[in-house]
């Protein structure tokens, strides 16, 4: 080492940083300047890596000034990711090769410039030059390798092993962390720590060519599906909706990597849930506004036997009598609101309402005011106004659309009176009211 003793080598680490401040920018500038190839901040294949591996570079070369021995993996990674990134667009070595002989010059003559205003010894200037040579040639080396193995697969062994490495991902059971590290590293994949599926439906138009590099697919099944690193961003959208352009898009939630299995299965849950009329049909659809529905409509069969345990003693009654109260019995529950307010809601008169809840009331005994109970109650009845919902327009299957069934309701008589269920006239007391309440 031209620099023997520690405290040298820490006292001229902390000059070079004190003066390096805006080298990463002038570098950066100066490779768009004379490389077409990296003309436009932030496009192209090497744009968004340019200033991190930059930045990199500098603080590591300081770094190990101070200490030879420190660590560097993380420049190792991204300089390899360098060279797979020309690699996957085609291009030879010429321009990142001239990226870093530009970054030589230009990290030289800063450093040139230092060593003159602080009168440095020849010798230590010496050094600096020797030492920032070999590791200029240390980095353009990694990313030689990177290039090399990217480029041992063709395009279509690329995608079959990415493809490979989506079905491992969700895979259950659930496929061993090294084995999916192995097989992301052959597809050239950076494994993220969480991502956010996406699904469409089978025979959906997809543009492959506008997809992003790092988002995996798989277009092949009955449930055609993309995996898109990190979170669903602005730029992700935009990703998306140009390659699937015409059809509906549902956006599972992002999760760690090792759940993506399980968010793709509420993704494909969903997307039927908008075929069957339970979630709107948009454009783009995200899983987590709905994360209760696809809860509520899990088992539909679970649902028909707790209701027919828990308003079993309503099934004597006149099936439009029946609906009328098990539809104000869900409104108050959800609600928890007065009469007036239940009325309005559900386009009747408030004192049918407390008609009605007294009913209920009675019917249903413990189970009206016991807490446990009306929770499970009001579970079973949003599920089904869920399930039975009209559906879309076209019906189902997008034909044959049918119009919504209007809300019961009753007729008002004269101000202050209303018709009960038995055509009863009651006087209105509008009035908050309880479990424990009688609706009089």
């Amino acid at each position: 080492m031209w620099l023997e003793h520690e405290a040298e080598r820490r006292k001229l680490a902390g000059l070079l940083r004190l003066e390096l401040d805006g080298l990463a920018d002038e570098i950066c500038g100066e490779i768009r300047k004379s490389i077409p190839e990296y003309a436009t901040p932030g496009e192209g294949p090497f744009g968004p890596a340019m200033r991190p591996a930059t930045e990199q570079a500098i603080a590591s070369f300081i770094d190990r000034i101070a200490e030879p021995a420190a660590p560097s993996g993380r420049l190792v990674d991204m300089c390899r990711l360098l060279g797979r990134i020309e690699a996957h667009h085609g291009r030879n070595l010429n321009a990142l090769q001239a990226a870093f002989r530009i970054a030589f010059r230009v990290a030289w003559h800063w450093t040139t410039s230092i060593c003159a205003r602080h009168e440095l010894p020849s010798e230590t200037v010496a050094g600096l030059a020797e030492a920032q040579l070999e590791y200029m040639d240390e980095l353009a080396s990694i990313a030689v390798e990177g290039y090399l193995e990217a480029s041992a697969h063709t395009p279509e062994e690329l995608a079959e092993l990415r493809l490979r490495l989506l079905r491992l991902i969700v895979e259950r059971p659930a496929a061993p962390r090294q084995e999916i590290a192995d097989l992301a590293e052959r597809a050239d994949w950076a494994v993220p720590a969480e991502a956010t599926p996406i699904v469409v439906r089978p025979g959906a138009r997809l543009v492959g060519t506008a997809l992003a590099d790092d988002i995996l697919a798989d277009l092949e099944g009955a449930e055609p599906r993309l995996l898109v690193p990190g979170r669903f961003t602005p730029d992700r959208r935009a990703t998306i909706e140009a390659a699937v352009p015409r059809d509906r898009i549902v956006v599972g939630v992002t999760v760690p990597l090792e759940e993506v299995a399980d968010s793709f299965r509420w993704a494909v849950r969903t997307l039927g849930l908008i075929a069957e009329g339970v979630v709107d049909d948009t454009r783009l659809t995200f899983c987590e506004d709905h994360l209760l529905t696809l809860w509520l409509m899990s088992d539909p069969q679970l649902i028909d036997e707790l209701a027919r345990q828990r308003l079993a003693r309503l099934d004597g009654m006149p099936a439009g009598k029946q609906k009328a109260l098990t539809e104000t019995l869900r409104v108050w529950l959800e609600s928890w609101s007065t009469a007036a307010d239940v009325g309005n809601r559900l386009h009747v008169h408030p004192q049918t309402v407390r008609y009605r809840l007294n009913q209920l009331k009675e019917s249903l005994g413990e189970r009206f005011t016991d807490p446990e109970a009306r929770f499970g109650l009001e579970l079973v009845l949003r599920a089904q106004r869920l399930r039975d919902r009209p559906p879309p327009p076209g019906g189902r299957d997008g034909r044959n659309a049918r119009p919504a069934t209007p809300l019961s309701h009753h007729p008002v008589t004269k101000k202050g009176t209303a018709l009960s269920e038995n055509n009863e006239s009651h006087t209105v007391n509008d009035r908050p009211y309880g479990p424990g309440t009688r609706y009089r």
